[in-house]
């Protein structure tokens, strides 16, 4: 890494280029050579800090006894072919534009300070008020030096005509001091006095070069409209200015954000200065006072400026510095890559930079990440990254590192330097990749909370497997896996469309729909997706945990995604089958209540109860009987409510024990309630809340509302049956769990085993 320069440095010597001996510090010898702009690179996130940022500023300042050291700023120090030089900020832009806006409140006290001086006939310091007035414009605010030089002028003219009437020397001093800054005068209405303040105010800076500027010159102006919109106003029947916003911006986020700051900057240095002046002192002693605190601020605040020569090394040097100290959010960070990529990778103009990154923005705040909660933030970054990198070892928990995977792993990788651009094209492709997942988040109606209740309706509504399938893994937490499926559907969609429509996001949302709807199966388009799901489906119900599914989603994402679509990874592949069997025999002989394979019971015994049996010869002790699929669609309970129902309950009413299963024998009770799945139905929450712990002969009332389920029906029959029950007693004999339990694996084992789009399934006992 080549560091040009480093050194401590307040805020004056960062514009002015002046050396200074501030806290005693080293000062280096490159950034002492002539004055600069501070500009912020095109790929940089806005101003975004709020009032309490500042307020904690200001805080923190009085706290450290008038010495503040603000932390590092990294810069690129840049010539400019005017002979002028610029300072990229990669690091430090919030503190460094704070403070460029205490400076501008700094300045408009002074402007008003020095009028009122000004304004005295026997001003004997005139020239000296108006030289620290330019001082504090010129080094800091803008650098045109011109007004001020003029007024300077005009006192010195003035000054030689000693028989000119002081009075009229005054109104001829004021009259050029009004001019030169273009302070407006009062008119016969408040609208009026309004529209010729904002006119005067973007009179002197509209065509300003502000010392602290922006590679997009959107922001330049953005932050002049919020510099004019300010002025300080006498309060009515006080002796107290307040900041007077002009014009509200509050729908404008980032004119609402500067000027936020201006006013609580404001409110800060004059409510400290009240504090240290007599009650009773006049508007212009407190004015006074709050120019001496603005000017220790300045003097006193302070910050680290190392300096590299090329922007590589200044970005490594900031993901340091950021790592262990500072907080910016991911996905500013991830945003800001593709900006840096495309600003220093394309062969556009200046200004069409600027107009397709001011669209990006709009795209990135707007719509990407507009009304989300964090969990669905973190998954679009987590799944747009897969999709760029097709990265099969990046994690949902990675969360910063995402930025460099795809700084590593995709821009390094397809757009090195050397060899191609990055073009505006291309850029938003991968915006709209971001875009792509947030419609398919917001279509399949992901959400960050009832994942379970949310799946199990998912289950029973009549949508395609894909929808099904991605609430599932959602359920399941299963986030590693999610990426193989929206990989799979966003490259399929881009293999016959294109990621860069101008209504892209209407036709892929269209797209989507569809793809939602299309309940059969039977839209060629869809049907490798839909395998694709169905896949993933069957492996995270049959696998013990999520490893196999995880390896599955791995090799379909290395094969699927921005390089491409492959459809021949679309089915299960070598032992994948066979593995999967032994682990659903295995967690099935282990499962007991409440172990964390329960909600995949749910999910099969719902399916389960979506069919309909055919009728046999043998009724319910057929050794094999066909069951159709979704055809009957007799639970018409919400399934979102569903609760896994022990048939014999688990806690005896001690009132009338002798009517539960081994009331003597405590433990194997316990055992065999909770450890056979035989034992378990599922019900609505509210009937098994109403149900309580009744014994099994009393249950079955509670599943009235089942219609014709031959589920229900098997357990009516087997109650009936001394084989499995006591008849005498009305008590299940352990041959009813077994027998159950037996019945069940053999159902789930079978559904599994099933194709796609299988309308009837074979069960054989």
């Amino acid at each position: 890494m080549n560091l040009k320069d480093a050194g401590i440095y307040d805020l004056t010597n960062i514009f002015k280029g002046k050396a200074t001996d501030a806290h005693g510090a080293s000062q280096g010898s490159v950034i002492n050579n002539k004055p600069r702009f501070i500009n912020i690179p095109a790929y940089q996130r806005p101003y975004r800090w709020k009032a309490e940022n500042i307020e904690r500023l200001f805080q923190d300042y009085a706290e450290n006894n008038e010495e503040y050291f603000l932390g590092s700023a990294v810069a690129v120090e840049k010539s400019k072919k005017d002979g002028s030089i610029e300072f990229d900020v990669v690091d430090g832009q919030q503190r460094l534009t704070t403070l460029y806006l205490l400076n501008y409140i700094r300045y408009l006290l002074r402007r008003e300070y020095t009028l009122f001086k000004l304004k005295n006939p026997y001003q004997p310091k005139a020239s000296e008020l108006c030289e620290k007035l330019k001082e504090c414009y010129v080094n800091l605010i803008g650098r045109n030096i011109e007004p001020f030089e003029c007024i300077i002028h005009k006192i010195e003219e003035l000054s030689e005509h000693e028989e000119m009437d002081p009075n009229s020397r005054v109104d001829k001093l004021v009259s050029c001091y009004e001019e030169q800054l273009c302070i407006a005068k009062m008119k016969s209405t408040y609208e009026e006095t309004i529209n010729e303040r904002l006119y005067q105010a973007h009179k002197f800076l509209d065509d300003e070069k502000l010392c602290l500027k922006y590679s997009r010159s959107r922001y330049d102006d953005i932050l002049k409209k919020a510099l004019c919109n300010v002025v300080l106003n006498n309060v009515p029947n006080t002796t107290d200015y307040e900041l007077q916003v002009m014009r509200e911006y509050k729908d404008e986020e980032f004119i609402h954000n500067y000027i936020t700051a201006l006013k609580t900057i404001f409110n800060e240095i004059w409510g400290r200065a009240k504090l240290n002046v007599d009650k009773d002192a006049d508007i212009m002693e407190k004015c006074g006072k709050a120019i001496e605190l603005a000017d220790e601020i300045v003097e006193n605040m302070s910050l680290c400026i190392v300096l590299t020569e090329n922007e590589n090394d200044a970005n490594k040097l900031f993901e340091v510095l950021n790592d262990r100290a500072l907080e910016v959010e991911d996905l500013e960070l991830i945003k800001n890559h593709f900006y840096k990529e495309y600003c220093t990778k394309s062969n556009d103009a200046d200004e069409k930079k600027d107009n397709v990154i001011t669209e990006l923005d709009e795209l990135w705040a707007d719509k990407i990440f507009c009304g989300n909660v964090d969990y669905q933030n973190k998954l679009i970054s987590y799944l747009a990254a897969v999709y760029l990198t097709c990265d099969k070892e990046l994690s949902y928990k990675d969360g910063a590192k995402l930025k460099d995977a795809i700084e590593k792993k995709y821009s390094s990788v397809n757009y090195s330097l050397e060899e191609r651009t990055y073009t505006d094209k291309e850029i938003l492709s991968d915006f709209n990749a971001y875009y792509a997942v947030k419609i398919i988040l917001e279509n399949f109606g992901v959400k960050a909370k009832k994942l379970n209740e949310i799946s199990l309706r998912a289950e029973q509504e009549d949508k395609s497997i894909t929808y099904k399938t991605l609430h599932l893994l959602n359920a399941l937490k299963y986030h590693a896996v999610i990426p193989a499926l929206t990989n799979v559907i966003i490259a399929s969609y881009a293999k016959n469309h294109s990621l860069i429509d101008e209504d892209f996001g209407m036709k892929f949302k269209k797209y989507i729909c569809d793809l939602i709807e299309d309940k059969n199966h039977s839209i060629d388009e869809y049907k490798n997706i839909h395998q694709c799901a169905y896949m993933l489906w069957i492996a995270s119900l049959k696998a013990k945990d999520y490893n196999i599914p995880r390896q599955i989603a791995k090799r379909i994402i290395e094969k699927n995604g921005r390089v491409g679509f492959c459809y021949d990874y679309m089915d299960f592949k070598g032992n994948e089958i066979n593995n999967l069997d032994e682990e659903l025999e295995i967690w099935l002989n282990n499962w007991t209540f409440n172990n964390k394979k329960t909600f995949a019971i749910k999910v099969l015994m719902l399916n389960l109860l979506l069919s309909q049996r055919l009728e046999t010869e043998d009724g319910y002790k057929a050794d094999t009987f066909t069951i159709n699929i979704n055809s009957a669609l007799t639970y018409k309970m919400d399934a979102g409510r569903l609760q896994l129902d022990h048939l014999e309950a688990n806690i005896i009413n001690r009132v009338n024990s002798q009517s539960y299963y081994l009331s003597d024998d405590i433990e194997k009770r316990q055992k065999d309630v909770n450890g056979y799945i035989g034992n378990f139905m599922i019900l609505d929450a509210v009937d098994n809340n109403q149900k309580n712990n009744v014994p099994l002969k009393n249950a079955m009332e509670y599943y009235k509302r089942i219609e014709k389920s031959w589920l229900v029906d098997d357990i009516e029959c087997m109650i009936k049956d001394e084989e499995y029950f006591d008849l005498e007693r009305q008590i299940p004999k352990e041959e009813f769990f077994r027998e159950r339990t037996k019945r069940l694996k053999c159902c789930f084992k079978a559904f599994l085993r099933k194709k796609l789009n299988d309308t009837q399934v074979t069960i054989r006992f």
